[in-house]
């Protein structure tokens, strides 16, 4: 099973919600609110996802400090 990410339409913040799997077999989509083609970036997206999960292990740590 594949977890579903939220990705926003950049043009009018709008989420639809896809898998890795989705992403991976076509990385784009038409917002079903706006009708803008959004085209994600694999190596923006990684990058973005590594910088979130980073930031929240360290949020984490704070925690049990």
């Amino acid at each position: 099973m594949s977890e579903k990410l939220d990705i926003p339409c950049p043009e009018c913040g709008h989420k639809k919600k896809l898998s890795l799997d989705d992403l991976r077999r076509n990385p784009s989509f038409v917002c079903s609110k706006c009708g803008k083609r959004v085209t994600v970036d694999g190596r923006k997206f990684t990058r973005d996802l590594d910088k979130a999960v980073n930031d929240a292990a360290k949020q984490i740590g704070k925690l049990f400090k």
